[in-house]
């Protein structure tokens, strides 16, 4: 990338993307498993289909007069039929539940990656007043702000949390 030194700051900062963000494109499978979803997930679905199994079961045991059972008991049709929409309706929420583990992949990583670019400039912030006290005479020694003033070091952090997890690991027996 060529740096154009005659761009403003905003226009500059605008232009500067996150690595990690990616625009969720939501395929045609995606958007039916979420009308899907949406649709399987309420009371209205649950009534309906308690009211089309029990109309089911009524016709063919023969109740309602007029109307001649075509699916005898043990309703081998009905068992078939519900077995079916089981199969589509657990396909359904694992299309969803991937999708949306997708999108929580994503705003996780966005999430680390603007902590890191403010831990950056909160950083250079420190620095800057550091210099202003520098500029102005004002000497107070304080190693708290010193340590905060220079750049974290995210491999170094990554290394300690995974030290921390593998120690956790090790002493309840996981390997």
């Amino acid at each position: 990338m060529i740096n154009n030194q005659k761009e403003n700051p905003k226009q500059n900062f605008l232009k500067r993307s996150l690595e990690s963000y990616t625009e969720f494109e939501e395929k045609w499978a995606d958007a039916l498993a979420k009308f899907l979803t949406r649709s399987f997930g309420t009371l209205r679905f649950l009534i309906l289909t308690l009211i089309f199994i029990s109309l089911w079961i009524i016709i063919n045991l023969g109740l309602i007069p007029g109307i001649n059972p075509f699916d005898l008991y043990p309703f081998v049709w009905l068992i078939t039929l519900v077995q079916l929409f089981s199969i589509v309706l657990s396909i359904t929420i694992l299309i969803s539940q991937n999708q949306e583990t997708r999108i929580n992949e994503v705003r996780q990583q966005m999430d680390f990656e603007i902590n890191v670019r403010a831990e950056h400039e909160i950083t250079k912030i420190l620095q800057m007043i550091g210099e202003i006290h520098t500029e102005l005479g004002i000497a107070k020694l304080d190693k708290e702000l010193e340590q905060m003033e220079e750049m974290t070091n995210i491999s170094e952090i990554k290394e300690n949390i995974e030290q921390v997890i593998e120690e956790k690991n090790n002493t309840s027996g996981i390997t």
